[in-house]
């Protein structure tokens, strides 16, 4: 178990970005036949139990990933802890995690921040009530964070 890497991704309400992101990485790692890594998601106000959005699933079915099975999680203190990484959308969702969860600080980025500043925007935008290309932007930008860092992992 020591070697497997465990990465939390987290949004608001769990059903937009984070399990897209989740689906995104899981996807990746079965394409490079990777599997030494737990991922999963969770949202600072996470709508339990809720399927991801119509757009996000249809988005992510586009490109062959398949999220149908998500349902929504609020932040799970526990398992937060067992991780090695969690990567936020925006910074009002890290500094909600660090200020509920102060001693799991140094693990909580920006997934477009991480792990080096850069010149980058820190924050992904949320699709939510948005257009279809408002989701397939944001699948985009999420999915060029994740080729970016995955060498990382």
């Amino acid at each position: 178990m020591s070697n497997m890497k465990q990465i939390v991704f987290v949004c608001t309400g769990n059903i937009c970005r984070s399990p897209t992101a989740e689906g995104i990485l899981l996807h990746k790692c079965r394409e490079m036949g990777r599997n030494d890594m737990i991922v999963s998601s969770m949202g600072i106000h996470g709508l339990t139990d809720w399927p991801a959005t119509d757009y996000a699933q249809a988005v992510c079915k586009e490109n062959g990933i398949d999220i149908s099975s998500h349902r929504a999680r609020p932040l799970i203190g526990e398992e937060l802890q067992q991780s090695d990484l969690i990567l936020c959308m925006e910074p009002f969702q890290r500094q909600f995690v660090q200020t509920f969860f102060p001693w799991l600080r140094d693990k909580v980025f920006l997934l477009a921040l991480w792990p080096k500043k850069r010149n980058r925007k820190g924050s992904i935008q949320d699709p939510m009530g948005g257009s279809l290309e408002d989701y397939q932007r944001i699948f985009r930008i999420i999915q060029d964070h994740i080729d970016r860092i995955f060498p990382l992992f």
